[in-house]
């Protein structure tokens, strides 16, 4: 049994208020009350994790029963429920593709940055050393070449997305 000091009881008598009338103070009272608010405490608490680890057993073991029944069917039987057999899992699992639902860390992340920043550069040396005739025959000019590299380049100024207004169509040669 454990016993409870001056703060303590004091402590839980902040909780449950004392009459003031009272001249003496009943420490069995709150001493005992103190040991069923524990008790309590401590019951909940298993009680939970009783109930979570089960739940986890007992979610674990219906997975692995529909696993099994779904592979002990055959292609064509899976192919009429519309999965493969290599979707079993993940369809039983709930989980979705699994390239969508993994994320990168943060290495994995710095590193992919880093190699296109490098090949973004690597392209922007390249084309910086063409001519202006090669540049042409891709269809850049060299101002164009900055933004042609980080992907911003949707219209050029030279583009004529316009039909031009002198195209003199109203005049017929004679």
């Amino acid at each position: 049994m454990i016993s409870y000091g001056k703060q303590e009881i004091e402590a839980l008598a902040l909780i449950e208020p004392v009459n003031t009338n009272k001249i003496r103070i009943d420490a069995d009272t709150y001493i005992r009350r103190a040991h069923e608010l524990r008790s309590q405490y401590f019951t909940e608490k298993l009680s939970n994790l009783y109930q979570t680890t089960v739940g986890k057993f007992l979610r674990n073991r219906e997975i692995q029963l529909a696993k099994s029944a779904l592979y002990s069917m055959s292609e064509r039987e899976l192919k009429d429920i519309g999965i493969t057999r290599n979707e079993i899992d993940r369809a039983v699992e709930g989980r979705k593709e699994m390239e969508a639902s993994q994320k990168k860390g943060f290495w994995t992340t710095l590193a992919t940055r880093f190699m296109e920043a490098q090949t973004s550069r690597a392209a922007y040396v390249h084309l910086m050393s063409m001519n202006s005739r090669e540049l042409a025959d891709i269809g850049l000019t060299r101002s164009e070449i900055e933004a042609a590299v980080k992907g911003h380049r949707n219209y050029r100024a030279n583009d004529n997305l316009e039909r031009p207004s002198n195209t003199n169509d109203h005049r017929k040669a004679g």
